[in-house]
């Protein structure tokens, strides 16, 4: 599909959503302005992230904001390929795309996830990727359910770093700020230089 008419869509569906959402952006190919892309991706921040009920094992999350996104499912005639509280998936046959919704929740961080969505893969396999392998991540760091999270020898722990923007994740790499459309991995560029050469 050309990108004019999947952000026309992929707008359509942030507007609907937006009352549930504390923050909804578009991200993925589209955002990184490819004239053709293969499906929408959207990152979100419900408006209420705490957990409303507790049934067993299983946490009912949010209710005004999943009761939205299955109205407007239905609605719009978009079918539910996956239903989880961290990723939802739907298809429209009408339009011949799919959509990716990627839900932030808790402890994931906003400028994580957002970076990451926004792609292309080899550049957010990049940035998660300890620099000791050839990639961006600090090595006393790691990334995890959509935190970074730094090695504290005083706990023998690990904490939280807030990232809630992805120029905070971009500049705690080293990296500043990147253009999305100029996104490219850039693999070893932090790797240390070998020590000295065997003779």
């Amino acid at each position: 599909m050309d990108n004019a008419t999947a952000k026309e869509i992929a707008t359509h569906i942030i507007n609907v959503l937006k009352p549930a959402c504390a923050r909804i952006e578009i991200a993925g190919s589209l955002r990184r302005g490819k004239p053709e892309v293969k499906d929408i991706e959207i990152v979100c921040v419900p408006a209420d992230t705490r957990a409303m009920a507790t049934f067993g094992k299983k946490r009912v999350f949010d209710s005004m904001f999943e009761e939205m996104v299955s109205d407007w499912a239905h609605i719009a005639k978009w079918s539910v390929l996956k239903n989880g509280a961290r990723f939802k998936q739907f298809e429209s046959k009408t339009h011949g795309i799919k959509l990716d919704l990627f839900i932030v929740r808790e402890p994931a961080q906003w400028g994580v996830i957002y970076a990451i969505r926004t792609g292309p893969a080899d550049f957010s396999h990049w940035l998660v990727t300890a620099r000791e392998k050839g990639g961006a991540l600090p090595e006393y760091t790691k990334v995890e359910h959509g935190g970074v999270y730094a090695y504290n020898a005083a706990s023998d722990d690990a904490d939280l770093l807030p990232m809630q923007e992805e120029i905070e994740f971009l500049d705690f790499l080293g990296l500043g700020w990147i253009e999305p459309r100029e996104r490219v991995a850039h693999w070893g560029m932090f790797k240390p230089a070998a020590q000295g050469v065997a003779r």
